[in-house]
């Protein structure tokens, strides 16, 4: 099949232009030329790329799927849950290095919680997760987790805080994070078409890792409004009220973005059959394919 070297083009510079302009918003002001050249053209060429898309014979992301509010939902979904649960970090990881003052190892630790509560849900609760209605892991479920967690850390990030009391903040965002991830491929695939169910499970994969992009962007710019510069030399007050804004921002888009409650709207109830069956095939049929692979390549090189 074809590249659609038009379409990776037009969305690529399209996001190019937008995360640049929530970086330059924070810095040169919202109405500044540098900030409208990122969005103006951002927005442009992200309208390109939907031309492109539909008149292209082979698109890189058919429209199709984008029809169905569930689909639309969901993508929006993917995005804000991982804006909310990861987007903070490099602030936090500024402040505790700078204006909350623990060691290295103590600083290392709150932001260690996060992925080992990932992983530890993620691995321990995958396959009950996989038999919830996706209204429970996603829509109602590991989102509000996300938001809940950002909230903790928007209550307890004070001037004069102890280090084992954030603990908690970042624990909550990786159990939201690591009960949606392990079964948003499986909703996006039961949101779609059959004929359409990879790439549906591609566009929610690429929402992921474009929502942490740009909340990245926009943490900093929220951030810098109270901090500006590096941080060094600010007060812990001003390192306080920037983070609250950043956590309140990251709350709201995590825990009730544009799919916190909607993003499965059509689909709520759905029970995720079809996904789990190419799940188990993967986790199990897939082992006797890669077998048989094997033993006909050795069959082939042994005849030759």
């Amino acid at each position: 099949m074809p590249i659609d070297w038009p379409g990776i083009a037009a969305f690529t510079l399209a996001a190019t232009g937008i995360t640049f302009g929530f970086v330059r918003g924070g810095e040169a002001g919202w109405c500044d030329a540098s900030t409208l050249f990122g969005f103006g053209p951002g927005a442009a060429l992200l309208l390109a790329f939907a031309v492109v898309e539909r008149a292209s014979a082979h698109p890189m992301i058919p429209l199709a799927p984008f029809r169905t509010p569930a689909f639309d939902g969901l993508v929006l979904a993917s995005g804000a849950y991982c804006l909310g649960a990861f987007a903070f970090l490099p602030v936090l990881w500024l402040w505790l290095r700078n204006g909350a003052g623990p060691s290295f190892f103590a600083a290392s630790l709150v932001i260690t919680a996060q992925p080992l509560a990932f992983f530890a849900t993620s691995a321990l609760a995958g396959g009950a997760l996989h038999r919830m209605p996706a209204r429970w892991s996603i829509g109602g479920g590991g989102t509000l987790l996300v938001g809940l967690g950002d909230l903790v850390l928007l209550l307890v990030a004070q001037p004069g805080t102890s280090w084992p009391v954030l603990l908690p903040g970042p624990g909550v965002t990786g159990v939201g994070a690591g009960s949606v991830s392990p079964v948003l491929p499986a909703v996006a695939m039961a949101s779609a078409p059959p004929a359409r169910s990879g790439v549906a499970a591609a566009a929610a994969n690429s929402a992921r890792q474009l929502g942490p992009a740009l909340g990245v962007a926009l943490s900093g710019t929220v951030f810098h409004r109270s901090v500006p510069g590096t941080g060094a030399g600010a007060s812990a007050v001003a390192y306080a009220d920037g983070l609250s804004e950043v956590f309140l921002v990251a709350g709201v888009i995590g825990g009730r973005g544009p799919g916190g409650r909607c993003g499965v709207c059509e689909g709520a109830n759905m029970p995720i059959d079809r996904p789990r069956r190419w799940f188990d095939f993967q986790s199990h049929g897939g082992e006797k394919v890669r077998n048989q692979i094997f033993q006909t390549s050795v069959f082939e090189m042994r005849r030759k």
